[in-house]
């Protein structure tokens, strides 16, 4: 069974390096060169359409996973990638309050377009300087409770594991529900 997973986020919240960091195929990227002068002094590329990887959890699941632009100007996107997805995973940055404010904007984007199993992972756990714990809580007190929300290294294979794991699981957890109804 093959599993459609988006992983979405803001500029910069690792979302590529994500998908390069799983994927046991070289990952299909859409980077281009940063076109906003305010942006290029963050980095140097953008994913532009989306990128796509692919894990084996076993021989029966298969996960495909793509991941969104994270500059607004490519939301009309969304629609199209979210076809067929089963799961979504939101990441911000730990180290960008505006980063971790933009989760709960994502979360309701996509809420809005289709509802789904969330997971939000918030990246970079490895740098020094992160948003402080209790605005971190303020930020995110919008999202519902049962929205897990790990902290993770998006460079770090068992980091980026666990968090498909954990939308897979709630991807279980959502069909056992739905069959007790």
């Amino acid at each position: 069974m093959v599993f459609k997973i988006i992983v979405t986020g803001s500029f910069n919240s690792g979302k590529t390096e994500f998908i390069k960091r799983i994927s046991e195929i070289v990952p299909i990227t859409t980077d281009k060169p940063v076109t906003e002068q305010e942006l290029k002094e963050i980095k140097t590329l953008t994913t532009v359409a989306m990128d796509f990887g692919r894990l084996t959890v076993d021989e029966d699941i298969t996960v495909h996973l793509y991941a969104t632009p994270g500059q607004e100007r490519f939301d009309f996107i969304y629609p199209l990638l979210l076809k067929n997805a089963l799961a979504i995973i939101i990441l911000g940055d730990i180290t960008d309050e505006k980063s971790i404010k933009d989760v709960v904007k994502y979360y309701k984007k996509f809420k809005s377009l289709k509802r789904l199993p969330t997971v939000v992972a918030l990246t970079k756990i490895d740098l020094k300087n992160s948003v402080p714990e209790d605005r971190i809580k303020e930020y995110l007190s919008e999202l519902p409770e049962d929205v897990p929300i790990l902290k993770i290294d998006a460079t770090n294979k068992e980091h980026v594991k666990r968090t498909i794991l954990t939308a897979l699981q709630m991807l279980f957890e959502s069909d056992e529900e739905q069959e007790i109804v």
